[in-house]
C-alpha cells in the first residue's frame, strides 16, 4: 500500500470514529433528558389538585387528635421534619405528595393552636398557615423553604433550639430581620 492510500484510509477512519462519538453523545444526552423527565413528571402529574371549595375545607380543618403536648412541641416536631426532608440538599428531592400531606396537617394544628397564643406567635402561626395553604395549591419549593425557616426560627425562639443558631429573621416572635 502506498502512503497516500494509508492517509486516506486513516482519515476516513478518523471521520467515522468522530461521527460515532458525536452520535453516541447526542443519544446519551437525549436518554438523560427523557429519563430525568420520567423521574420528575410522575410526581407532579400524580399530585392532587384541589378545588376552591376543597381549599376552603382544608383551611378550616382541625386535627382528629392532638399529637403534641403544646404548641412548642408542635413547632419542634415540624422543625425536625423539615430538617430531615429539606436539609443537606434534600430540598431538591422533595416528595410533593408527602410535603402536601404535611402542609395540610400543619394547617389543621395551627387552626387548633393559633387562637390561644400570644399576639406575635399567633401572627407567625397564621403566616405559616398561609404558606402551607399556598404550598397545597401550588407545590412550590420556595414555600417549603419558608416553612422550614419559620419553624427553625420559632424553635430557636420558643424552645431554645441550639444545634444551628442562624436566625432567618422571618418571625414576629424573634423579630423580622433582627
Amino acid at each position: 500500500m502506498n502512503t497516500r492510500l494509508r492517509f486516506i484510509i486513516l482519515g476516513l477512519a478518523t471521520i467515522g470514529s468522530l461521527a460515532l462519538t458525536i452520535y453516541a453523545l447526542f443519544s446519551i444526552n437525549e436518554n438523560v433528558q427523557t429519563s430525568s423527565k420520567e423521574l420528575v413528571s410522575p410526581v407532579l402529574e400524580d399530585r392532587q389538585v384541589y378545588s376552591k371549595e376543597e381549599m376552603k375545607d382544608i383551611a378550616s380543618l382541625l386535627p382528629e387528635k392532638t399529637d403534641f403536648e403544646n404548641v412548642n412541641a408542635f413547632i419542634a416536631a415540624n422543625h425536625a421534619y423539615y430538617n430531615q426532608t429539606t436539609g443537606f440538599g434534600e430540598i431538591t428531592n422533595l416528595n410533593t405528595n408527602d410535603q402536601t400531606d404535611k402542609a395540610i396537617e400543619i394547617v389543621s394544628y395551627i387552626n387548633f393552636y393559633a387562637n390561644n397564643e400570644e399576639k406575635d406567635l399567633e401572627r407567625d402561626l397564621q403566616e405559616i398557615k398561609s404558606i402551607a395553604l399556598r404550598y397545597v395549591e401550588h407545590a412550590s419549593q420556595k414555600d417549603v423553604q419558608m416553612l422550614h425557616r419559620y419553624f427553625h426560627d420559632l424553635d430557636i425562639g420558643l424552645n431554645g433550639y441550639g444545634a444551628y443558631d442562624k436566625v432567618w429573621g422571618v418571625t414576629a416572635v424573634l423579630g423580622k430581620g433582627e
